[in-house]
């Protein structure tokens, strides 16, 4: 359930919360959240006022995504939801105490341990795609969606973004997760929610806000890169450099983004980007405190107006076989705040 507008000013009154971004020319306006036990950042002026909030995890963030998650989750009148790897032990027990939810979970990278997590509930079913490379140790495509549709009485809306719902996300791992309040977008992902295991290539546009699935879900990302005119900020778990073996639309048009005179610089995981020599781009690779820990965002910041994020890794497995979305928020003050976190993501030293 998204709070009002009147009570957004209230609580900031209340709770003697600052105001953290400003973008005047936009009368755009972000603050932090805070309940006493989770905060999170929301939109509380110009267009979007109380319909958009989002949290990060770290580095040195007063937000928690999965505060955010657990809040919607347990407001919500009824849940639909599909997660890569949903088994966090405070989500799990959200879900299977709400009266009115269902669910997926990828079969292949998380079938005994969802299984034995949502034992008993016949509302959570496991998905199984097909091979995608079969000599690979990670060879099936993945149901890689990380979204819940939330309906609720003043408003439906949808929670997604990079977060898995588990306690590498949690603890370990740099994370961002967004709700955004629009009955459009909710209505798009429960179409695609309801033909799983079958892929929808769609998209969904409410004004400032929009989301997309599949091939057209790349199509989207590629779009916003394609108008960028001076600045593109991408921070991604993964991303393949583009081959005839392995094609990859996204690189490709980051690449043309950046011989066109904008400036494009991206950060990925260590660990990933150690093998790949991105030649084109300017690349910083982030270390993480530990193997177990990843840079795990997937989110984009486009001429410092647009955010961009979602389930999306930018590799080849993610646009040809992977159940994969994306949402584009419109935001001056959202796309200070995802700009503010990527140069905290970029100057980390573990």
């Amino acid at each position: 359930m998204m709070l009002g507008r009147n009570w957004v000013v209230a609580h900031l009154a209340a709770s003697m919360i600052a105001v953290g971004v400003v973008h005047a020319a936009a009368a755009d306006q972000a603050a932090r959240i805070s309940d006493g036990k989770y905060s999170h950042w929301m939109l509380t002026n110009g267009p979007l006022s109380g319909r958009v909030a989002w949290a990060f995890d770290n580095p040195d963030e007063e937000s928690d995504p999965k505060g955010l998650l657990l809040s919607h989750l347990r407001r919500a009148a009824g849940i639909e939801w599909a997660s890569y790897k949903p088994t966090h032990p405070e989500i799990v027990e959200a879900l299977k105490n709400h009266p009115n939810v269902s669910g997926f979970y990828d079969q292949n990278y998380c079938g005994g341990k969802c299984a034995a997590a949502f034992e008993g509930y016949g509302r959570v079913k496991p998905v199984t795609l097909g091979v995608y490379k079969s000599k690979s140790k990670r060879k099936w495509f993945v149901m890689h969606h990380k979204f819940a549709v939330l309906r609720a009485r003043d408003g439906d809306g949808v929670i997604t973004g990079s977060f898995n719902w588990n306690k590498s996300a949690a603890e370990l791992n740099f994370e961002n997760l967004i709700f955004i309040k629009s009955k459009k977008l909710a209505d798009a992902y429960s179409q695609v929610f309801n033909k799983l295991p079958a892929e929808e290539s769609l998209t969904a546009v409410d004004a400032d806000v929009s989301a997309g699935f599949g091939a057209a879900g790349m199509e989207l990302i590629n779009q916003q890169i394609d108008a960028a005119q001076k600045s593109i900020r991408v921070a991604v778990w993964s991303m393949n450099v583009a081959s005839k073996k392995n094609p990859n639309p996204v690189y490709d048009a980051l690449v043309a983004a950046m011989e066109r005179g904008v400036d494009v610089q991206v950060l990925t995981d260590y660990h990933k980007a150690k093998k790949r020599k991105y030649r084109k781009l300017k690349v910083h690779s982030i270390r993480m405190a530990s193997k177990k820990a990843h840079m795990h965002h997937k989110f984009l910041v486009i001429d410092e107006a647009t955010v961009v994020s979602g389930s999306f890794n930018f590799v080849t497995k993610s646009f040809s076989g992977n159940h994969e979305n994306v949402v584009v928020v419109r935001s001056p003050a959202m796309a200070a705040s995802f700009t503010k976190h990527w140069h905290k993501v970029r100057a980390y030293r573990p």
